[in-house]
């Protein structure tokens, strides 16, 4: 006979239980996204000034060097390092529930052997929700180019028609799908499946309790990340204290401050919340399973 789901007090709780359990492993892992930070820190020290920017003319060296690395660093080098750490604490969370030993190095490097397979679901995961948007407006769009062709009024007003029930068909499907194969890269991560079976693994788990899945999945995240929110702005504030008595300070450089402070104080606050949100998802999972 199948366990009942897990509560969402539960998750919580057990959530914070792992993450204090192991705390180093998991915080040593969720630490690298700190790399970016510094990189942003070194790309905005060069990065154009507000008054500069509207004088205009061409940039520095310098201050080229400052937009490249910030780009690099937002478009690419963030978001793969993010999914890095995805994987990995994903995994030292699975070792850490099935009693076997963790380790970042080792987490680190498993999730790096499973990084392009749960790329793969991920992708797929993007892929339904976006069939969910060409399902509810690609009739629409084919009736009211036909009707436009054809120079046909009564298509395009059945066409709008449409467009607005599609509105609510892609809406509904988006939703729908999204959370049957929310699961799926943790599969994948978890169980070493291929993209296709992780799919069907999370929608026949999810199948029946949607609603009941879909709280356990908002409700943690929204606690955690009030709770991040609230440091952060407290952080923040003392910083714009910090920042406002320094009246000697030069404007662009109390700019530059704030836009380092607005840039760099979300990442570690993420550092801190992100192991929580992965590990409230990995406790659903087994629950689910079980």
């Amino acid at each position: 006979m199948s366990k009942p789901l897990i509560s969402i007090g539960e998750l919580i709780d057990q959530s914070w239980e792992v993450f204090r359990a192991r705390s180093t492993e998991l915080l040593t892992i969720s630490g690298w996204l700190l790399s970016t930070a510094i990189l942003f820190a070194i790309a905005l020290s060069f990065y154009p000034s507000a008054s500069r920017l509207q004088l205009g003319g061409s940039l520095t060296s310098l201050e080229i060097m400052g937009v490249v690395i910030f780009a690099i660093t937002s478009f690419v080098i963030a978001p793969l390092l993010s999914f890095w750490i995805y994987t990995s604490i994903t995994k030292a969370t699975g070792n850490h529930l099935a009693r076997k030993t963790v380790n970042a190095k080792q987490a680190m490097k498993e999730g790096r052997l499973v990084f392009i397979p749960a790329a793969l679901t991920s992708v797929m995961v993007i892929l339904m929700a976006l069939l969910a948007v060409v399902i509810g407006f690609a009739p629409a769009i084919i009736l009211a180019t036909i009707g436009s062709l054809a120079n046909v009024s009564a298509l395009i007003v059945f066409a709008n028609i449409l467009l607005i029930l599609g509105i609510f068909v892609a809406v509904f499907l988006t939703i729908k799908w999204v959370v049957f194969y929310f699961l799926a890269p943790y599969i994948t991560i978890l169980d070493g499946v291929t993209a296709k079976v992780a799919l069907a693994t999370s929608r026949q788990l999810i199948q029946g309790r949607f609603w009941a899945v879909l709280i356990r999945i908002l409700v943690p995240k929204l606690v955690f990340i009030i709770f991040g929110v609230f440091a952060m702005s407290i952080v923040a504030y003392l910083v714009g204290i910090i920042i406002s008595a320094s009246s000697g300070i030069n404007f662009d450089i109390q700019l530059r401050v704030t836009t380092m402070t607005q840039t760099i104080v979300p990442i570690v606050i993420a550092v801190l919340i992100n192991p929580l949100i992965l590990i409230s998802d990995v406790l659903l999972l087994k629950s689910l399973k079980q």
